[in-house]
């Protein structure tokens, strides 16, 4: 009798592993293999950010910015998740770290002047305002550095030589895309 139980066991078993395998085979037929999307899911793991720094999860929210960074690194929208884990640094009170991405963010994309806020806010935090202004004013061959000297003046107290550098920013480069912003500066001052 147990010998006849164990051949029906086995019988099942054999007559099963077929229909298993068709089934799982069946399921896979016309199945096509899709990409990732990666700037689709940069969108949401920064969406996710976005909605745990509204909560004031600024760990987590950096956690997701990160994601979306790395999943965009070399793509123009890296810029934001950069900026957007500065901002996550600066509500954590990590001043120097958000200076780096706050850089990253400019060095990526340079005609946003929210980046540039944001930087120079850090440079206050961490004290090196007055070397990074000393800095910005020496290099003449980058027009951005003439915003960053305007905005710490500005960030700092000293209006009229923020109207000064911004002044001179708009009359020198009356073209560029970011002088808008910074003329929009210049009324904040008057």
């Amino acid at each position: 009798m147990k010998l006849n139980y164990k051949i029906l066991i086995i019988l099942s078993c054999l007559l099963l592993v077929p229909a298993v395998a068709y089934s799982s085979t069946r399921g896979l037929d016309g199945y096509e293999w899709q990409k990732i999307d990666a700037k689709k899911n940069a969108r949401t793991h920064s969406n996710m950010g976005n909605i745990y720094f509204g909560e004031k999860n600024y760990i987590s929210a950096l956690k997701e910015y990160e994601i979306a960074y790395n999943l965009t690194y070399d793509s123009p929208e890296s810029a934001t998740y950069l900026y957007n884990m500065g901002r996550c640094l600066i509500k954590l009170e990590k001043y120097e770290q958000a200076k780096r991405f706050l850089k990253g963010a400019i060095n990526k994309d340079c005609i946003n002047m929210t980046y540039y806020e944001a930087y120079v806010e850090s440079c206050i935090k961490t004290y090196t305002e007055q070397k990074e202004l000393q800095k910005a004013l020496k290099d003449n061959t980058n027009p951005y550095n003439r915003i960053i000297a305007g905005l710490i003046y500005y960030q700092t107290g000293n209006k009229t030589a923020a109207k000064a550098i911004f002044d001179e920013f708009i009359n020198q480069h009356p073209k560029m895309i970011i002088t808008d912003d910074v003329r929009a500066y210049l009324k904040k001052i008057n």
